[in-house]
């Protein structure tokens, strides 16, 4: 069963086109990565899925229903990009008031295994928390209502790396669950070992909707770094896609490793002068994405 159902989704603010067209299904129990450049719309994207910004055209439901319907209230919950937690109480205050809200929420003991926070950090108020410690008790306060759909907007940012481990724990113990996860990421590594499927969006357009390991694959370029004695090589090939000069060496990018190899063997290269590198599209629209604000 889909949970997620978009259609022909168009969004447009202040005259400008911010997402075009898109379509894709969620099924029930996805983990689902979402990227791309920069200002690709993936903020706006996730706010139209929550119902905070209604769509210009197209249709979008959760569970079959309207984003807005608040029978979806106890269904989902969302971590933004920033941390908006009360910083005037305490960790335990802010626990005990998310329990209040749900009918089934989870135990004091379901939270801690979660936190895994001492006694004296939950008498701290939240203010005193570093900056990871705040990331992933917003996050655990999103879970506190059992929620079977979540949304989570760059959820390691400003997280150590202990601290995104233990976020990325509790996230493969949701999965197990068959809980269902959209997550917008700047981490390669987060989408390669996380992700059951990727949709990738560039210039409010979906582009790609497909897995990991076929993105991996997908598209692969060689990086050459050579010695400057080559340039005249390069600026006469036509199998070069593009290249710079950076200091002593000469950076190449090219589709066609095997022919340009041949290539400068003819001119006197050694092996021992190179070094290749391989660069796929998904390296590549990582790149991009930290070019920017979304």
């Amino acid at each position: 069963m889909n949970m997620i159902k978009v259609e022909s989704l168009n969004k447009i603010i202040k005259g400008k086109a911010i997402l075009k067209d898109i379509s894709f299904e969620v099924a029930e129990g996805e983990c689902v990565a979402l990227i791309g450049p920069n200002g690709a719309g993936k903020t706006t994207l996730l706010d139209c899925l929550l119902g905070d910004k209604l769509v210009t055209s197209g249709q979008v439901s959760i569970q079959g229903l309207p984003v807005t319907s608040s029978q979806l209230d106890y269904t989902r919950s969302y971590l933004p990009q920033e941390n908006v937690i009360v910083q005037k109480l305490k960790v335990k205050e802010l626990i005990a008031f998310f329990q209040s809200i749900y009918p089934n929420p989870l135990s004091n003991h379901e939270v801690d295994q979660l936190l895994q926070f001492d006694p004296q950090q939950k008498e701290q108020f939240a203010e005193k928390l570093s900056g990871g410690q705040k990331r992933l008790f917003s996050f655990v306060l999103t879970l506190i209502g059992r929620p079977k759909l979540v949304f989570l907007d760059e959820p390691t940012a400003a997280m150590d790396t202990s601290t995104r481990q233990r976020f990325w724990e509790i996230v493969q113990d949701l999965k197990a669950q068959g809980v269902t996860i959209l997550y917008s990421s700047h981490y390669i590594e987060e989408v390669e070992h996380t992700a059951d499927r990727i949709l990738v969006l560039n210039k409010g357009e979906l582009i790609r909707d497909t897995t990991p390991l076929a993105m991996r694959s997908e598209e692969i370029e060689k990086h050459f770094i050579l010695p400057l004695a080559y340039k005249e090589v390069i600026e006469q090939s036509n199998l070069v896609e593009n290249w710079s000069q950076k200091q002593d060496a000469l950076q190449v990018v090219t589709r066609e490793a095997d022919a340009f190899w041949e290539l400068l063997v003819q001119a006197g290269c050694r092996i021992q002068e190179i070094e290749v590198n391989n660069r796929s599209l998904l390296d590549t629209i990582f790149e991009e994405t930290q070019k920017g604000d979304d």
